[in-house]
C-alpha cells in the first residue's frame, strides 16, 4: 500500500509547519531580548528560523491559493501562544485559550472550502 499525498494537503502541511517555526523564531527574538550572554546567538536562531519559514511557506504556494496559505498562516498566532507559554512560562489566560480555538476553527474552515 502506497500513501499518496495530494499537492493541497502538501501545502496545507507546509503552512502548518512554517507556523510552526515562525512561532519558534519569534520565542528565539524574545530570548534574545531578555538575555545579554547568549543574546546574538537567540537572534542568530530566530533569523535562521524566519528564512526556513519563508522557504516552507514559498513551497506551499506552489499548491495552495494565497486565499488559502495566507489565512492558515494565522495559525503562527497559535504557536507563538503555546511556544511563549512552553519556554517562557507566560500565562494564558481563558480568552486567549478561547481565541486560540477561534483561530484554530478559523483555519479550518477556510480549509473546509471547496
Amino acid at each position: 500500500m502506497t500513501l499518496s499525498l495530494s499537492l493541497p494537503l502538501v501545502g496545507i502541511a507546509l503552512v502548518v509547519l512554517s507556523s510552526a517555526i515562525e512561532g519558534f523564531a519569534q520565542v528565539c527574538l524574545k530570548r534574545s531580548a531578555m538575555q545579554a550572554a547568549g543574546k546574538l546567538r537567540w537572534l542568530a536562531l530566530g533569523i535562521v528560523l524566519f528564512i526556513f519559514e519563508a522557504i516552507f511557506y514559498s513551497g506551499a504556494l506552489q499548491s495552495l491559493d494565497i486565499s488559502t496559505a495566507y489565512p492558515l498562516g494565522a495559525l503562527s498566532f497559535v504557536s507563538v501562544i503555546l511556544f511563549s507559554h512552553w519556554l517562557l512560562n507566560e500565562s494564558i489566560d481563558r480568552n486567549r485559550w478561547i481565541g486560540l480555538g477561534l483561530i484554530i476553527c478559523g483555519a479550518a474552515l477556510v480549509v473546509g472550502q471547496p
